[in-house]
C-alpha cells in the first residue's frame, strides 16, 4: 500500500521544495547579475527550532532586506533549520513564516541554501520535481576573486557525514538525551570545539588560494584574519557570546557585522 503523507510530512516536503527553488544548483559557480556589482550577504547557523535560536532578530534581518536594492545574492550558509534537535517536519512547519518571507526575497536578488551538518537532509530533497537544488558549496567570480562557501563541517574532525544524516532523522524533539550516545557530537560548538577550534580554523585557511576568499560557519565563532581572506559567519543563537552576525563581500572585500549592533573590525592571526 502507498504511504500517504501526513499533514507535517507535507509541510517539511513543500517548505523544503520551495527552498530548495530558491537555491542554485549545487556547487554551482555565480558571476555577478546584469553587470550589477556583486554583494553577497551570509549567515549562517540559526538553529531554528532550539530553545536559543534568535528568531525573532532573524525575523527583523530577513524585512531588512526587503529595502535593500544593491545585494545580489543571499546566502543562507546552513544550519538554518535544526534537524538534530527537533523532528524535521514540525520544524518546518512552526516556522513557515521564515519560510515565506525567505521565498518572497527571490524577487530582490538570488538566494543560496548550502547544508550544514544540523540540516544536512536537505541534500536528499532531489527529484524531477525540484528544478534546483540544496548546496554543499558555492562559488562566486567578483573580478579578479574567487569566493568560496562552504558550511565549514568539512574543516570538523567529528563531522561525519553518516552520522549528520542519521541525526537529521531522528524524529525527535529530545535529541539533547543522546547526547552520550553519539560521544559528545551533539554538543554545542562552544563546549565541543573548545580544545581544538584553532586546529579547526587553521585547517580551514590552509585550504585558501590566491585571490580566494573563504566564508564558512559551523563554529559559531565570527572572525576575520589578517590577511582579509577568510572569514566565519558566526551564528544567531543567543548562548554564543557574540551572535546575530553578518557577513557582506563585495568587491573583494569582506566584512562583518552584529544586526543591529557594531560592525566588527578586529582582525585575528591564524
Amino acid at each position: 500500500m502507498k504511504h500517504r503523507k501526513s499533514p507535517a510530512e507535507l509541510a517539511y516536503v513543500t517548505s523544503a521544495r520551495a527552498l530548495g527553488e530558491a537555491s542554485e544548483k549545487q556547487g554551482g559557480s555565480f558571476p555577478a547579475v546584469n553587470a550589477k556589482p556583486l554583494k553577497l550577504i551570509i549567515v549562517s547557523d540559526i538553529h531554528l527550532g532550539y530553545q536559543n535560536a534568535d528568531k525573532d532578530s532573524f525575523n527583523r534581518f530577513l524585512d531588512s532586506l526587503q529595502s535593500d536594492t544593491e545585494t545580489t545574492d543571499l546566502v543562507l550558509l546552513g544550519d538554518i533549520v535544526d534537524m538534530w534537535r527537533r523532528d524535521a517536519s514540525g520544524v518546518f512547519l512552526e516556522n513557515w513564516d521564515i519560510v515565506q518571507k525567505i521565498i518572497s526575497l527571490k524577487q530582490k536578488m538570488r538566494v543560496h541554501y548550502v547544508a550544514g551538518n544540523h540540516d544536512y537532509h536537505v541534500l536528499n530533497i532531489r527529484d524531477h520535481s525540484y528544478p534546483f537544488s540544496f548546496a554543499k558549496n558555492l562559488k562566486f567570480t567578483d573580478g579578479d576573486h574567487t569566493y568560496t562557501i562552504c558550511h565549514g563541517y568539512e574543516f570538523d574532525p567529528h563531522q561525519k557525514t553518516v552520522l549528520m544524516e542519521a541525526l537529521c532523522h531522528v524524529m525527535y524533539d529530545k535529541i539533547e538525551g543522546f547526547a552520550d550516545i553519539f560521544g559528545g557530537v551533539t554538543q554545542s560548538p562552544e563546549t565541543r570545539l573548545s580544545k581544538i577550534l584553532g586546529d579547526v580554523e587553521h585547517h580551514a585557511c590552509s585550504t585558501v588560494k590566491n585571490r580566494e576568499i573563504l566564508v564558512f560557519g559551523h563554529t559559531h565563532h565570527p572572525f576575520i584574519n589578517q590577511a582579509e581572506n577568510v572569514v566565519n559567519s558566526g551564528c544567531w543563537v543567543t548562548d554564543s557570546p557574540v551572535h546575530n552576525t553578518v557577513v557582506e563581500l563585495s568587491g573583494g572585500k569582506p566584512r562583518l557585522a552584529i544586526f543591529e549592533g557594531r560592525e566588527i573590525t578586529e582582525r585575528i592571526a591564524i
